[in-house]
């Protein structure tokens, strides 16, 4: 056997049990959780109304991924003429429905704790380092983003990127973590989670508290003197964005809620590091050594490039962003002491069958002239 061989068949670990895969995410989500309570205390931000809207976006998104994946057992199954496929789908779903809870429960709780503690910013520590950012921007691009973005896209672009950091972002994130759950094998499902969860940990909690930014849109909420150098954006956002645009709502949606004790859905303005461009980087890092990295790259390239299009981040904020994925990864990794293969088991098998002729769950051939094993 090769060593590609060895490294795939030991890197593709099925056989960790459920508790092992749950725990690391686990205490990741009890973490932000806690951090989320101090939150609280300290400023009286009310998160009561949270965890329901996420929870009512991650069941169904589970339900849908699950019914997926069932669907895609049963046409491998019928491919591949198993014998007794009841019972083979009857183990696959026992093995695989205790994972719902990570899409389904622990991921919409995480969020719930996460989006208090972006709330509570403004109120414990502000947006100080908000002139910083944006002349490290400067002096690593040699001008603001927003400018150079716009001057190489132009106007046209603008609604295909708005779609993209919205409505393709946030689709995204709830389907592919679902998709995942019950695709993939356990080891690649804990690291995925474990990676996600501490990129927003590290990086949209504890980073963005320590170095915080509103971002260029939202400058002016932290330093009039900054907001002032940003106002070309803001005209050229209004007149390059319809009214009922995404990004152009989704703005006045954030800006309203600044200063508010109530905690509301997708609220709080954080801009390093970018969050969007973080999660996209943990799509790429699952997709490595698969077909599946290419529209990853192109996936996390437009996110990037958006965020200082619109103006919602520095490009520094994805920049450090990405650095802090890569690290969560590779802790993760060794976590579960593997590096597992991305490839979803259920999709490869299926074009593996296609490709043989050989049957996966049927006994194996014997050839006619070998001799009789000895019982």
């Amino acid at each position: 056997m090769s060593n590609c061989s060895n490294r795939d068949l030991m890197t593709n670990r099925d056989d960790i049990p459920v508790t092992a895969v749950l725990l690391p995410p686990v205490l990741v989500c009890a973490a932000m959780l806690s951090i989320a309570a101090c939150v609280c205390l300290w400023t009286g931000i009310d998160g009561s109304k949270l965890f329901l809207p996420y929870l009512g976006v991650a069941i169904p998104a589970s339900i849908i991924a699950l019914l997926c994946a069932l669907f895609v057992q049963v046409l491998l199954l019928a491919r591949q003429g198993a014998d007794e496929p009841v019972k083979h789908m009857q183990e696959w779903f026992r093995r695989r429905y205790p994972l719902m809870l990570l899409p389904g429960l622990i991921l919409p709780i995480f969020l719930a704790g996460f989006t208090i503690t972006k709330t509570g910013i403004p109120f414990i520590v502000g947006f100080g380092w908000e002139a910083f950012w944006a002349e490290a921007d400067r002096l690593i691009f040699r001008e603001d983003v927003w400018q150079l973005a716009h001057s190489f896209l132009g106007e046209r672009s603008a609604p295909v990127l708005s779609w993209f950091y919205t409505m393709g972002w946030g689709v995204g994130f709830i389907l592919v973590g679902a998709f995942v759950t019950f695709s993939a094998s356990r080891g690649t499902v804990g690291v995925f989670y474990t990676a996600m969860l501490s990129t927003w940990l590290l990086g949209g909690c504890l980073t963005a508290y320590a170095f915080s930014a509103a971002g260029p849109v939202f400058a002016h909420l932290a330093d009039p003197e900054v907001g002032q150098q940003f106002e070309g954006l803001k005209i050229t956002l209004a007149n390059v964005l319809a009214e009922r645009n995404s990004v152009r709502l989704t703005q006045l949606y954030l800006e309203h809620a600044v200063g508010s004790h109530l905690a509301v859905k997708g609220g709080g303005i954080s801009a390093m590091p970018s969050m969007h461009v973080g999660a996209a980087c943990i799509f790429v890092l699952l997709g490595r050594r698969t077909l599946w990295v290419l529209p990853a790259v192109v996936f996390t390239l437009i996110i990037f490039v958006a965020s200082g299009y619109f103006g919602y981040h520095y490009w520094v904020d994805g920049i450090a962003a990405a650095g802090i994925a890569w690290a969560c990864w590779s802790a993760a990794e060794l976590c579960y002491k593997a590096r597992p293969n991305p490839v979803s088991a259920n999709v490869s098998a299926v074009i593996q069958s296609v490709a043989s002729a050989e049957p996966m769950f049927t006994s194996p051939k014997v050839a006619p002239d070998a001799p009789t094993p000895i019982q």
